[in-house]
């Protein structure tokens, strides 16, 4: 099981450390305390559909104890992080709230299209593994996948308010798909 997680997420996992502490080295070492964490708490996690928010949950952690413990003083950009990480943790954080309306919004779509955006977008399985996981032609799998994109975005568009800052899109929900 922990191989798998470390397969699956262990690229996107470093790439977000990275992101935070600009230093590829000491993301790495968060890495590992991440995953240490991980063996020690694994048998805590009682919805494995939650496996990745709790991975992210806990890499927010390991990195604010980072700054913490003093390894490296955050510079004024670096505390902006820091700040961020920790609202992060809060219910009414942005990304949060948009992680529901997706989640919620892509369980509204049509059963055919619905499954495939999840394990294509959520899960991040290839188009090709896919189509051998629901027995279609490649072909059938991406447009299946391109079509539900453009109804989830149309349903989020109609859902939600989006403006774009430095550190990506804010989503400002207008409670019309009930994540509220």
């Amino acid at each position: 099981m922990i191989e798998t997680i470390w397969l699956t997420f262990h690229k996107q996992l470093l790439a977000f450390i990275i992101s935070q502490v600009q230093d590829k080295d000491h993301a790495e070492d968060i890495l590992q305390e991440v995953f240490i964490k991980v063996i020690n708490n694994l048998n805590k996690l009682s919805d494995q559909k939650k496996l990745q928010p709790w991975l992210y949950q806990i890499c927010r952690h390991a990195i604010i104890d980072f700054y913490r413990a003093g390894k490296r003083a955050p510079n004024p950009l670096e505390q902006e992080t820091l700040d961020t990480l920790v609202s992060e943790d809060k219910v009414t954080d942005h990304g949060h709230q948009l992680n529901q309306c997706l989640t919620i919004l892509i369980n509204d779509l049509p059963e055919n299209v619905s499954a495939l955006l999840k394990d294509s977008e959520l899960e991040e399985i290839k188009q090709k593994d896919l189509a051998q996981k629901y027995n279609l032609s490649l072909p059938a799998t991406k447009s299946r996948i391109l079509r539900g994109r453009n109804l989830l975005k149309k349903k989020l568009s109609a859902c939600c308010d989006f403006e774009f800052g430095e550190n990506g899109p804010l989503a400002h929900c207008r409670n019309r798909c009930g994540c509220e």
